[in-house]
């Protein structure tokens, strides 16, 4: 069922763009003709929660137009994210340059193969590399560079006027910065990671949403650049190990002969995934906050709360809203017969407001009850790996945000969402502007 979907490295301009078009041109036939998923993935001009109200109720988990199961509920969005039978790829899938026709017999699932060793690994995978590396990128060790990320984020802010662009001025740079403090690399490094990471950020998106031809050329140039960069990096501590950060990541890997493939795909997965997510995450926060005074109140008088907004804009508005699984064998889900090679893809962000789940779930409330957790950044995926660096550098940032600068800051112009972004619906532009304390 996703044979059609291509290692942009293997084609040229012209097949690649071929391939493209006849996604593209299939997701909105699809969306004309009214496939809630498909216009969901045409991510153009339309709310996808309007669509999340018609797709509630039962049964939980329905089949589109493009033969996709698609699910709202958080219940069988559990139930899928925690399949061992669901998997990030097809297993027959291979490195192919086999373009998608409008007329081909089967319907496209995923569009675009990057590189399945870092982001279509088994979901076990996931969860199993997260423990293994805990003692250098889990909740606990990162702890251990508060006052550092902090004072990248005081001086990202400080350098800033009174007019800013939340993303390209202050969440991206300052993640950046953040995860190049949390990893050891050197000014060098930095450099090049800086430059590299915006282009890869569209990694998740181009699954499921075809990019333009000039989006691809970027993300694979910038995904290949960070996996240069990696690849050096990995080699040189793999020779002269030390105890920087990337060195004591070789050392916890549990296979010691898979040791460097590990440590590669989990600084992949850091600064590729990691890094888009978290800078996505602080801005719909503050958005969120800037959207309702009495919560941003709430957060301002009690710095305490600022876990609790990121963990509310995780359920709220989650920086990854798609997972999208493929069926290794026959199984049952919310009750429906899911044959063999049939994908499944759960809307996070719907789950995130099922109102069977979360109470006043359209209301965002920074000191909500702990209860049911998101199923954003859910352990078993690749977003789900870098959940404890984003948890921290988010909670960093928007700590420093409310400390300095967003009760006195709203909105200078209209946020704009990059095109083509249905998973991530990553912030191009946010512009903020001083405006007279209160």
């Amino acid at each position: 069922m996703t044979r059609h979907q291509v290692d942009p490295r293997l084609l040229d301009d012209s097949e690649l763009t071929r391939h493209l078009l006849a996604a593209r041109g299939t997701q909105w036939m699809r969306g004309n003709r009214g496939d809630p998923y498909a216009l969901i993935l045409r991510a153009q001009g339309i709310d996808p929660h309007a669509l999340y109200r018609g797709m509630r109720g039962r049964p939980a988990l329905r089949q589109s137009e493009s033969d996709t199961w698609v699910t709202a509920s958080y219940t069988a969005g559990a139930e899928v994210l925690e399949d061992e039978r669901l998997t990030l790829r097809d297993p027959k899938a291979r490195r192919r340059r086999k373009v998608f026709g409008i007329d081909a017999g089967s319907s496209l699932k995923h569009v675009l193969q990057l590189d399945d060793d870092v982001l279509a690994r088994p979901p076990a995978f996931y969860a199993e590399l997260s423990a293994a590396v805990a003692p250098v990128l889990g909740s606990a060790a990162l702890e251990r560079h508060r006052g550092a990320v902090d004072g990248v984020f005081e001086r990202t802010l400080g350098s800033l006027g009174g007019s800013f662009d939340l993303m390209e001025d202050f969440a991206r740079p300052g993640t950046v910065a953040a995860v190049a403090e949390l990893l050891g690399l050197s000014e060098a490094e930095r450099a090049e990671v800086a430059g590299l990471c915006p282009g890869a950020g569209t990694a998740l998106d181009a699954l499921l949403c075809p990019p333009t031809l000039g989006m691809t050329r970027r993300l694979v140039e910038s995904f290949d650049g960070l996996r240069k960069v990696v690849d050096t990096l990995v080699a040189a501590r793999s020779a002269a190990p030390g105890d920087d950060p990337v060195s004591r990541l070789l050392r916890e890997t549990p296979d010691p002969g898979g040791a460097a493939a590990d440590a590669t795909v989990a600084l992949m997965l850091t600064l590729v995934v990691g890094v888009e997510t978290t800078a996505n995450l602080v801005c719909d926060a503050v958005l969120a906050l800037l959207a309702d005074p009495g919560q941003l109140a709430l957060v301002r008088e009690d710095p305490g709360l600022v876990a609790g907004a990121v963990e509310e804009t995780l359920r709220f508005q989650p920086p990854v809203r798609l997972e999208s699984r493929i069926v290794s064998e026959e199984v049952q889900i919310a009750g429906q017969r899911l044959d063999k090679g049939h994908q499944v893809v759960v809307l996070v962000d719907a789950a995130g407001r099922d109102p069977e789940v979360y109470p006043e779930p359209e209301r965002f409330l920074v000191d909500r009850a702990p209860g049911v957790p998101p199923l954003s950044l859910h352990g078993r995926s690749p977003a789900g790996f870098t959940a404890p660096v984003v948890r921290f550098v988010a909670g960093a940032a928007l700590g420093r945000l409310v400390a300095d600068r967003v009760g006195t800051l709203g909105l200078a112009g209209q946020v704009v969402r990059r095109m083509r972004s249905p998973v991530v619906q990553g912030v191009a532009r946010c512009p903020v502007a001083a405006t007279q304390a209160g």
